[in-house]
């Protein structure tokens, strides 16, 4: 501090300012990386993923055969380039016998959608879908069906897991189709698991919604071996 005509000046030590801001900063920095890991928590805990699948990631998929590769690479760059994907609606089909990775790289791409992006995911049997949308059919139930259906189309990313294992009766034929439709038509992404072969799931949901997916996404064939059984 200095005194000029009677007047106090206080002056500012350039480098105990430069401190503080960076101090300051700092502080922001650590407050908006502490927000945005709860973010990613919370999106993790609503997401339903298996306890089996839930750190799976790429680098941890086996690929050594081209078809594998192709369908990480596919699914690699699904996520990466989840904002472009998200905007147009872009969907995907992962179809083939079990234990050949469907359920593996479809984690992976909700984890990556979440922590990179913090984008919703849910993901959901067939058949868990449709006990929740049928359980509004009871009496004293406090939502409609056509609120339930609506609740899947607000994830930004819906994985629905199990299509085709059980072909049920029309009703809940028609209510998958609804769910399916509503998503579409809102241009909200969604990835299909089946282990029924490509052709069988076509059988299964119609040529027109295989179009559909064929229009707005890749349909994987994941015709190798099962993995289980051989680490």
């Amino acid at each position: 501090m200095t005194e000029l005509g009677g007047s106090k000046i206080i002056m500012k030590c350039p480098q105990c300012s430069a401190e503080q801001q960076a101090a300051a900063d700092a502080r922001k920095a650590e407050e908006a990386a502490r927000e945005r890991m709860g973010q990613v928590v919370r999106l993790f805990h609503r997401a339903g993923i298996p306890p089996r699948f839930s750190d799976r990631s790429f680098d941890g998929y086996v690929a050594t055969q081209q078809g594998q590769k192709i369908a990480l690479g596919v699914c690699r760059a699904y996520a990466e380039k989840w904002t472009d994907k998200r905007k147009v609606g872009a969907s995907l089909v992962l179809t083939g016998a079990p234990g050949t990775g469907k359920t593996h790289l479809a984690c992976a791409i909700a984890s990556t959608v979440m922590e990179a992006h913090l984008s919703s995911a849910l993901f959901i049997t067939v058949s868990s879908m449709l006990r929740s949308i049928k359980e509004t059919y009871r009496k004293g139930s406090e939502r409609s069906e056509q609120e339930a259906i609506d609740a899947f189309g607000k994830p930004d990313l819906l994985i629905l897991d199990e299509v085709g294992v059980q072909v049920g009766s029309d009703h809940e034929k028609l209510l998958m189709f609804e769910v399916l439709n509503e998503r579409y038509q809102s241009m909200l992404p969604t990835i299909l698991i089946s282990n029924l072969s490509v052709d069988e799931l076509e059988e299964f949901l119609g040529h027109r919604v295989m179009d559909r997916y064929r229009e707005c996404g890749s349909v994987l064939a994941f015709d190798w071996q099962s993995h289980r059984g051989q680490r």
